[in-house]
């Protein structure tokens, strides 16, 4: 999601008017939301009710130039409906309408009261039941569509994910590390080449939003492809290690633990797990000197990111149990060493 003003808001909340619902003669309440880069994001409520609507921006809200096809908004529309419709307890928001001239839609609004996961990582509440939950909707939605040739050829276009992913995450950090520029050129060759199963392309605590009722929702696919399953799983557990670096919370690598540990035992893939390591390690690196570096970490945490996921990247590391104790060991976590 992307921040925006008043101006941006007006002519969106005019779909909720074209999708029935809300009456001519009556005039909507539009917030603007913000939280991300890549879109202009309100919240319009009418006397029936409240709709999220989203317009994908051609050129994403960072230091350096970034540009993305506006039609991944599409992708996301149909990645959420795939979700909702496939995986237990439904948890995705529906997709109301889609204005396909101007890249845009209207989504079911989760309710006042909802907040998004990284919230409460970054508040030091880490609920292991909710861990396992969101480790689980991934396992599902990996595995619903494991080798499925019909969700392949759905989303067989990846140009959202080297535009968003590829390409500002590995390659910019290749660029700028070019002492392993032969390992994160290995990861990103997996990665874009090996295709087994709807990847969500952006499974961050972000786009997680935990609703009143107990329900989680993922939001924000708009990188949806057909492609390698380990980019989802590492992008989201990477979250959780660089909070724990940031906290010094041993509590957030029991998370990320529990996350990894989760996922595996319920994906048919598990002999991509070492490729998930060596991506871990990479995007690790890459959410300090990509174009999108994290927001919270200070210079010193940078560096520390560096030093260790520059070290793992060198050996090709593969073993999640020796990156937990790396991580835990040269950040001294816990008060440890």
């Amino acid at each position: 999601m992307g921040q925006g003003s008043e101006t941006d808001a007006w002519p969106l909340a005019e779909l909720v008017r074209r999708a029935g619902l809300c009456p001519d003669d009556q005039r909507p309440e539009v917030e603007v939301l913000g939280g991300g880069i890549s879109c202009i994001v309100v919240l319009v409520k009418t006397k029936q009710g409240a709709w999220v609507v989203k317009q994908a921006l051609p050129q994403l809200r960072v230091r350096d130039l970034w540009l993305a096809d506006r039609k991944r908004i599409f992708a996301e529309g149909a990645c959420l409906r795939l979700i909702r419709d496939q995986i237990g307890g439904h948890p995705a928001p529906a997709v109301i309408f889609e204005d396909r001239e101007n890249f845009a839609c209207v989504l079911e609004y989760a309710g006042d009261g909802s907040r998004n996961w990284k919230q409460d990582l970054l508040s030091g509440v880490v609920d292991q039941a909710v861990t396992r939950r969101v480790a689980n909707i991934l396992a599902e939605l990996h595995s619903k569509t494991f080798e499925n040739e019909a969700v392949k050829k759905q989303f067989a276009d990846d140009n959202n994910f080297r535009q968003l992913r590829l390409d500002p995450y590995l390659a910019t950090t290749a660029t700028r590390h070019p002492d392993i520029k032969p390992q994160l050129e290995e990861v990103a060759f997996f990665l874009a080449e090996e295709k087994y199963c709807l990847v969500h392309g952006d499974f961050s605590p972000k786009n997680i939003l935990l609703l009143p009722d107990g329900r989680v929702w993922v939001i924000d696919c708009e990188v949806a492809h057909y492609g390698n399953p380990v980019f989802d799983i590492a992008f989201c557990t990477n979250h959780l290690i660089l909070k724990s670096i940031h906290l010094n919370s041993p509590t957030h690598l029991e998370g990320a633990t529990s996350l990894w540990s989760t996922y595996w035992s319920g994906t048919p893939s598990t002999n991509l797990e070492r490729e998930g390591v060596r991506t871990l390690a990479a995007l690790m690196l890459a959410r300090v000197d990509g174009k999108s570096p994290v927001e919270y970490l200070t210079e010193h945490e940078r560096q520390l990111v560096r030093s260790i996921s520059h070290v793992l990247i060198q050996q090709r590391e593969e073993a999640f149990a020796d990156l937990i104790r790396m991580v835990n060991d040269r950040a001294g976590i816990g008060g440890g060493p």
